[in-house]
């Protein structure tokens, strides 16, 4: 039998040192092919080595449409799928793979530079206007095991995740005697040099077919045996960014508000919420209009999660009556703001994490009433309030003061009472912020 292989020992070296044909070969490394840039979608993907002692080889992936085969249970092995279940062949695939999808829809590449031990996980990214994901990884400590996806669909909506297990797969072309002098020299499959290349008189001459596990019958760690899925998949669609205007009314008479803290964000993200304890940050704004307070916490809330932007909408304060416009782009479908209803002794005015529009052109729009923060007693005295010039004649307070601390929970703040000496043109009705966001 003829056997298209290359040296067990070249391969090896690659697998170990991650230099040569492996040094750099990630998901900036895909190639692609058929692209039509207008409906290209990103991909997170996720692969986690599931065993306990079993290293896995950088997973080859092809991202494709039907029309593409990368390996079929009941049949046999391609030479790059056989190269990579022998001998950890991760180049000969990508060649093959690259080779393979030229002309067609579909992208592929290497996600990982180096081996994946046991436990361990490696992300990467493609984009791609292709359908479904194959996925090809050497079980290393085998004769001719691999840890095989094949063809399956990408998710179809953005921000969804689709989460496959990985079973590991008998490539059918070397008779599995679990022998360690048959096996790649890899450090990790036990003592012995393993061989440097394939023995002919191993040739199997069969088909690809499930590996439930080790037999026991050569003199390989008993260790290196395993149970169940091998691997676990997970592939997200990454939200395309999309460019976001927002338009902000003063809805009152008499009141100013401070320029609008924003962040679009993802859901892991809570800014404020109604009926729970105001954040130091939102009892900043609230109770002295610190913005920038605000505006820091929302950075880092925003760069812990990973995803998103924030920032301020406007540079002064926002008089009654007037609008401002600004523009941010994210791949977040969530939008949250707060904006200090300057005279008062903690209201604030904002939107919970409402939704974004979903479609180009489609616009939201909101009547937003104001908060009371639950953080300060609303005396409605000018002596407790911000020293802003539209308050009325006074100073102000330059801080907080301890004594007016309420320890509440943010709730509807209705109006002014006229309980204070603050001028009843300062009162209002209804909504305080009209806002509209509407998707470019």
């Amino acid at each position: 039998m003829i056997r298209l292989k290359k040296s067990k020992m070249v391969a090896a070296l690659a697998l170990v040192t991650a230099t040569g044909t492996l040094a750099g070969v990630g998901s900036a490394g895909a190639s692609s092919s058929g692209h039509d840039p207008a409906t290209q979608v990103t991909y997170e993907v996720t692969y986690k080595n599931l065993t306990s002692g079993q290293y896995l080889t950088p997973p080859n992936f092809a991202a494709h449409n039907r029309d593409v085969d990368v390996f079929s249970r009941g049949h046999k092995a391609s030479p790059g799928v056989q190269a990579v279940a022998e001998n950890g062949g991760v180049p000969v695939l990508a060649a093959e793979l690259e080779q393979l999808l030229e002309g067609r829809v579909g992208t592929s590449g290497v996600g990982a530079d180096g081996p994946i031990a046991p436990g361990e996980q490696v992300s990467f990214q493609f984009t791609t206007d292709a359908t479904r994901l194959s996925v090809v990884s050497m079980v290393i400590c085998t004769n001719d095991g691999f840890a095989g996806l094949d063809s399956t669909r990408l998710p179809t909506r953005d921000g969804r995740t689709r989460t496959r297990s990985i079973r590991a797969y008998d490539a059918g072309t070397e008779i599995n005697t679990e022998m360690r002098a048959d096996l790649v020299p890899a450090p990790f499959c036990g003592e012995g040099e393993g061989a440097t290349e394939s023995n002919p008189e191993l040739a199997e001459n069969g088909v690809i077919r499930r590996h439930r596990t080790l037999r026991g019958v050569g003199d390989l760690d008993p260790g290196l045996d395993w149970k169940g899925p091998v691997a676990e998949i997970s592939i997200t669609r990454v939200p395309a960014p999309a460019t976001y205007t927002v338009t902000i009314k003063n809805a009152t008479h008499g009141q100013y508000l401070t320029p609008p803290n924003f962040a679009a964000h993802a859901r892991s993200v809570d800014v404020y919420q109604r009926g729970q304890k105001a954040s130091p940050a939102i009892q900043g704004l609230a109770e002295n209009g610190d913005v920038a307070g605000l505006a820091a916490a929302l950075s880092t809330a925003v760069d812990e999660a990973g995803l998103g932007v924030s920032g301020v909408g406007a540079d002064a304060p926002i008089g009654p009556g007037e609008s401002i416009t600004f523009n941010f782009t994210t791949t977040e479908r969530r939008f949250s703001l707060a904006s200090m209803v300057i005279c008062t002794n903690d209201g604030f005015a904002g939107l919970d994490s409402v939704r974004l529009p979903n479609a180009s052109g489609k616009t939201r729009n909101f009547w937003v009433r104001a908060l009371d923060a639950g953080t300060e007693i609303n005396t409605e005295m000018r002596a407790d309030l911000v020293p802003a010039p539209f308050c009325g004649e006074g100073e102000g307070a330059t801080e907080s003061n301890p004594e007016l601390a309420e320890n509440g929970v943010i709730r509807r703040h209705r109006t002014l009472r006229g309980i204070g000496d603050l001028d009843p043109s300062l009162d209002w009705s209804g909504q305080v912020m009209d806002i509209s966001i509407t998707r470019n």
